[in-house]
């Protein structure tokens, strides 16, 4: 059987061309415009000399520019390779080395730094900034210069970064079933979506969250994507009402802002029936505030990039939703939980979260250690420390890896510490959550130095070598810093100190 996630939009166009796939501010997008647009992109890319199954790096902000580049790039047979555009020049090009990618297309912040810091680039690849030079991808419609690539189910659709824990970034393969899978479950078991849905398309499309469950699902089903390129509560709030959304997707920092905010007077989001949460946990004060507020339920769930993402989530039926829980398991999902010998544990025990899942990625692009540590007899190892109660629902109460995740994005201590380290004076340095009201988690930095370092010193370096989000938001001196047995700095030691 061959498939290409690409033929959902292809599929729309000639069924219901005149149907709207994308609005942004004032312009709208037919889903036979965009499938035209698509397949000019593509054409392009071919010309460029973009071969198939070829990886080509996407740095822009959600926009139709995004949707029609990626549309085009799987249409042109490649792999597209979104990244954040928030990540700053040195973390993108550290991507574009682990990749190999024939492109690279970025909005105009980095393509000029990125050709300086690839020179090994400039011979084998291109760097297209697409600010001055979008005619040649987006303004070109018209039909496939060659026959519509298909692929087996199993083979890489798209490659998604997450942060790497060893320092190096995690490339993760999903292939075009995983996606299709993950797709079935949030449009028919979770959201039940109609191409009458509206969607609020404000996650980073290069987050899996927002790419897999938002922007892949309603492409699918043929519903309509209005397209944010950043979060503001007010305009989410008077477009929701303006474009009769129907469906909200969000991380916790999102409601608590949204909860927050001061609700203009007359305002009717009566379109809007479902409220999705994820990327870290959501407070239960938060969830239960702000559903009195709007009167819509919010979906909790639990998923990982892994897993293409979604594993568990709670439904929109009594018995289908439990506060505090992340919610039971997809159609298809099966979950286990584990003590550190792989022995399942008791109801109600806590251990490792393991998952068997349709939308089990392939791995990690060129990293089969890591893949195999991972991935073990057809089971993924999450790392997240949970409990199933007697009925089924899964509760996520820690994490094994010591990963931070703060307003729904992914943050690998380690990346901060590699950039503290290197800062004259700087001994020893540690980053680590502490609970946020807002975040969930902001970043702390503990250091300890020889030199007359001060705040300002140390987050300046910060801000030109990491995302804005990677950049701690606060630096606490120390004269020592916890060690475990082994001599390791004991950074669960240090979360209790920076809580007590």
């Amino acid at each position: 059987m061959a498939l290409n996630i690409a033929e959902s939009v292809r599929w729309h166009a000639r069924t219901r061309p005149h149907a709207v796939a994308l609005t942004e501010g004032d312009r709208n997008v037919t889903y036979g415009e965009l499938d035209l647009m698509a397949a000019g992109c593509a054409n392009a890319l071919r010309v460029m000399g973009v071969k198939p199954r070829e990886r080509v790096v996407i740095a822009l902000p959600n926009s139709i520019a995004w949707v029609v580049i990626y549309q085009g790039v799987l249409q042109s047979g490649a792999i597209p390779v979104p990244v954040n555009p928030l990540l700053v020049t040195p973390e993108i090009a550290a991507i574009a080395r682990d990749c190999s990618p024939a492109l690279i297309i970025d909005d105009g912040r980095h393509a000029a730094e990125l050709r300086e810091a690839l020179p090994e680039f400039n011979a084998r690849g291109t760097i297209i900034d697409v600010g001055v030079e979008a005619a040649g991808l987006t303004l070109m419609p018209g039909k496939l210069a060659f026959p519509f690539p298909e692929f087996e189910p199993g083979e890489t659709a798209v490659i998604l970064y997450s942060s790497g824990s060893t320092g190096r970034p995690k490339g993760v393969e999903l292939s075009h079933f995983n996606l299709l899978w993950n797709i079935q479950a949030f449009a028919n078991d979770l959201l039940k979506l109609t191409p009458q849905d509206v969607g609020y398309g404000v996650l980073p499309f290069a987050h899996v969250y927002a790419h897999t469950c938002l922007f892949s699902t309603f492409l699918h089903v043929g519903g309509r994507l209005v397209l944010a390129p950043k979060f503001d509560a007010q305009t989410a709030l008077r477009t929701i009402e303006r474009e009769k959304v129907s469906v909200f997707m969000g991380v916790p920092t999102m409601y608590w802002t949204l909860l927050e905010a001061p609700v203009p007077e007359g305002l009717d989001l009566s379109t809007l029936r479902a409220c999705v949460s994820g990327g870290q946990a959501l407070p239960e004060q938060v969830h239960r505030r702000f559903e009195e507020k709007y009167g819509v339920l919010i979906s909790e769930g639990y998923g990982m990039t892994e897993a293409s993402p979604s594993i568990v989530g709670n439904r929109f039926d009594p018995e289908g939703r439990r506060m505090g829980s992340a919610g039971k398991p997809y159609w298809g999902v099966e979950l286990r939980i584990c003590d550190d010998d792989g022995k399942e544990v008791p109801v109600g025990e806590h251990g490792e979260v393991i998952i068997r899942t349709p939308g089990m990625a392939r791995g990690y692009w060129g990293q089969p250690e890591m893949t195999a540590a991972t991935f073990k007899d057809g089971w993924i190892h999450s790392g997240d420390i949970g409990y199933v109660d007697a009925d089924g629902f899964l509760y996520i109460v820690d994490r094994k890896k010591e990963l931070i995740i703060t307003g729904g994005y992914n943050i690998y201590p380690r990346e901060i510490e590699e950039v503290l380290y290197g800062i004259p004076g700087v001994l020893e340095a540690a980053a680590i959550g502490v609970p946020d009201s807002r975040l969930g988690e902001r970043v702390v930095a503990y250091v300890r130095a020889s030199a007359a370092l001060t705040d300002r010193d140390i987050l300046g370096v910060c801000e030109t070598q990491l995302a804005r989000y990677k950049v701690p938001r606060e630096v606490r001196f120390v004269d020592s810093l916890p060690h475990n047995a082994t001599g390791k700095i004991d950074r669960a030691r240090l979360r209790l100190k920076a809580n007590a």
